[in-house]
């Protein structure tokens, strides 16, 4: 029998000493034993499948990798049809592929766009076929040279009251759409951003249903010049064909404008919305998957690095109480560092936190769709805001929580086998996608000063989660609060986190609405740098909130069983919701301190807390990646695999590198020998 290695027992001797059951936490994560049965079975589905393996995906060009991912696009669908699988069973399909496929945006964008903004007679007409993949459509905004700026959009639809039709016209090179995913191989159709002309005016930009090549050969329509632009920074995305597509006086119907809004009669007559922001259903969608996919991701890395650092042994820290005080001849395993510790735990408790509230912002978006379908638009502009703000924080933490587990890995951790390195290019383009980060704080600033406005004007009326701006009502009163802790056991209280939280967006607000009033010479873009503390305090707040309840939610006695979850279990998420919180507050404690109220030795019980909330994990922190249950075929790591043999599967990765698989490489005859023999024979 082979030896077992240093690495299998070290990983093993680590998930022994976990001291909650990872199943009730794993039920806790998923909302419930059924859901987490019912994602383990359609993981396998894809696991089964040679078409969705990944053992040559490091070595795939960009035109191999297009083409590889119009097949599993064409196997996803097919496997959606057979199985009859229901949307969230396919976004958990999605999870599982790894990747980004041309298919994607047909789900993620050109249905929902189509089902939120069609009329019932478009929706009649279009949906069948693009649910049943006769036509596959893509959502076509961004342009050469605009992006975020849609008010800025070139391509132009003007009213042809003749024919009853649109013309379709990129006016200009710059206004070709551009980095449309779907679009370079694979789409029929595309929803088009673009200008509505009738008689000369411009009405702003709308949605039209767009045909861009034929059902019968494929090949582009008259008047549409369409392709890919070709490979993507980090070698990222290249499964899905980013195309662009340059539109020249290309007419389709008038129907193919997207009616239950605005509208326009064949005579020509145009009916706007009754909110100038109802189109916006389709970008919160977008905005609202990407929360719980951030905490996918950031859980995929830490549970590569946690069980990697697991078994790296380095260096002999004679102060640590490990089992080289044992055995001499072992090292000490890096995750016993506390400085490893310190930058690892907090990214766990992270994940955590966005799994809560990933489930919160999708509910609060099927909310807004079922009101908005019977008219009522009350909730529109918060979830708006929201899903803006948190689209904002939490891909930029994703990127950078990825980026720090391979930091953490060291060497091996910039290897393409660790893992890590291929959720980092997938995550990387969301940060500019869907908004980008920067600018895309500027919405949930905008709302928040409206809502200020509210609470001077009717308290009643302000909103949810942006109540804690009634405090700043009484400005003398606000000015002189202060944070309330006296020990650093009184950080562990969530109503001081939360009152913390509140103060910090709460004087944020006030200071940017001030600054506004005192000088009305100064134009918005003075402020974007203010904007973006006050929309990332919002969605930081707002995270560390519904992570508490839903804590709280899983003590329910009322729950049902298997959401339930058991003392040991609860004790250890107060322990992440806890650490989740005073880690955030820690990292930005000049917004906490600036205005005093933090005092310095508060200051200095939160780093202290924040160190002892750390140790108190190390027991624990292997079944609290076990308890995402990733299974091998997703994580797709050789140092992070869940035997923990990560030497053994980076050697035996490293053999199938195509430049190993001859004796003498290509090259050396044409270079390599020339050179050598060049200057004069050597002989020794």
């Amino acid at each position: 029998m082979a030896e077992i290695s240093q690495n299998k027992k070290d990983l093993a001797a680590a998930r022994a000493k976990t001291r909650f059951v990872v199943e009730n936490m794993t039920n806790y994560l998923y909302g419930g034993r059924p859901n987490v049965e019912q994602r383990r079975y359609i993981i396998d589905l894809l696991a089964r499948e040679p078409i969705f393996q990944k053992d040559d995906w490091a070595w795939l060009n960009h035109t191999e990798s297009v083409k590889r991912g119009i097949a599993m696009s064409t196997r996803l669908a097919e496997i959606k049809m057979e199985h009859e699988l229901h949307d969230l069973d396919f976004a958990t399909l999605v999870e599982a592929v790894d990747d980004s496929l041309p298919i994607l945006l047909h789900h993620g964008a050109f249905i929902p766009v189509i089902n939120s903004q069609g009329s019932d007679e478009q929706i009649e007409k279009w949906i069948p076929l693009a649910e049943s993949y006769q036509i596959i459509g893509c959502y076509a905004q961004t342009e050469l040279g605009h992006g975020s700026n849609v008010s800025g959009l070139e391509t132009t639809a003007t009213f042809i009251k003749d024919t009853d039709e649109w013309e379709i016209d990129s006016t200009s090179f710059t206004a070709a759409k551009w980095w449309i995913g779907g679009l370079g191989t694979m789409c029929t159709h595309a929803v088009v951003q673009a200008k509505l002309i009738i008689d000369g005016k411009d009405y702003g930009a709308h949605v039209f249903v767009v045909p861009i090549r034929s059902l019968e050969d494929h090949k582009p329509f008259p008047g549409i010049q369409v392709g890919d632009i070709g490979p993507k920074a980090y070698g990222g995305f290249n499964k899905m064909e980013n195309g662009f597509a340059c539109f020249n006086k290309y007419r389709i119907p008038r129907e193919n404008m997207l009616m239950r809004f605005s509208k326009v009669s064949r005579e020509g007559v145009y009916t706007k919305p009754p909110h100038d922001k109802l189109s916006y259903g389709s970008m919160v969608l977008l905005r609202s998957v990407l929360i719980r996919q951030m905490g996918q991701f950031i859980s995929r890395s830490t549970t590569v690095a946690t069980r990697y650092l697991t078994v790296r042994r380095q260096f002999n820290n004679p102060t640590q109480r490990n089992d080289a005080d044992i055995n001499p001849g072992l090292e000490t395993q890096v995750i016993n560092y506390p400085m490893v510790q310190n930058r690892l735990f907090p990214m766990i408790a992270q994940a955590y936190a966005l799994f809560a509230a990933g489930s919160v912002m999708m509910m609060m978006y099927i909310n807004l769709m079922t009101g908005l379908s019977k008219g009522q638009i009350d909730a529109l502009a918060e979830v708006h805001a929201m899903s803006s703000a948190l689209k904002s924080y939490c891909t930029t933490i994703g990127a950078g929580g990825a980026e720090e587990c391979r930091k953490l890995m060291g060497g091996h951790g910039f290897s393409y086998f660790s893992g890590v390195a291929h959720i980092f290019a997938h995550i990387v383009p969301s940060n500019t996608y869907e908004g980008d980060n920067y600018v895309l704080t500027q919405q949930m600033a905008r709302y928040l000063l409206k809502e200020i406005k509210t609470a001077r004007s009717d308290p009643d009326k302000v909103t949810p989660f942006s109540k804690y701006l009634l405090q700043t009502l009484n400005r003398d009163q606000f000015s002189r609060s202060f944070c309330r802790v006296k020990t650093a056991e009184d950080w562990l209280k969530p109503e001081i986190q939360l009152a913390a939280f509140e103060h910090r967006c709460a004087r944020l607000a006030l200071e940017l609405s001030d600054a506004i009033e005192a000088d009305s010479n100064k134009v918005w873009s003075d402020y974007n740098m203010e904007c973006y503390r006050l929309s990332h305090a919002h969605a930081q707040y707002v995270i560390v909130l519904w992570f508490i309840q839903s804590i709280r939610e899983a003590q329910d006695p009322e729950a049902d069983e298997d959401r339930r979850a058991t003392p040991e279990t609860i004790k250890v998420l107060e322990k992440l919701s806890n650490l989740h919180a005073l880690h955030t507050m820690q990292t930005n404690l000049a917004d906490f301190a600036e205005d005093a109220y933090f005092s310095p030795a508060q200051c200095q019980s939160l780093r202290r807390q924040v160190k002892d909330l750390v140790a108190s994990l190390a027991d624990d922190v292997v079944g609290l990646v076990d308890a995402f249950d990733h299974p091998d075929f997703l994580l797709d790591s050789a140092l992070g695999a869940s035997d923990g043999d990560a030497y053994k599967r980076l050697w035996d990765k490293a053999q199938t590198e195509p430049l190993n698989q001859r004796e003498v490489c290509e090259g050396y005859e044409e270079y390599i020998r020339p050179l050598l023999k060049k200057y004069g024979e050597v002989k020794l």
